[in-house]
């Protein structure tokens, strides 16, 4: 299972399309502070999505 460090004060989320179409989670920062969370459905990338923008930070497991 595949985890990923979300860096606490990251940003606004939203959730994007990567080029092989598949749902992406990502923010507006490059650099150390850059996030992408490629997900498997649409509705999980939303649900994370709103999750992130919520303030969960830490480590996210998919």
């Amino acid at each position: 299972m595949p985890h990923f460090v979300v860096p606490p004060n990251s940003g606004p989320y939203k959730v994007t399309s990567a080029r092989a179409g598949n749902p992406l989670v990502c923010n507006a920062y490059t650099g150390r502070r850059k996030v992408l969370i490629p997900c498997k459905t649409t509705a999980q990338a939303v649900e994370l999505c709103r999750q992130l923008n919520e303030g969960k930070s830490g480590e996210i497991f998919t």
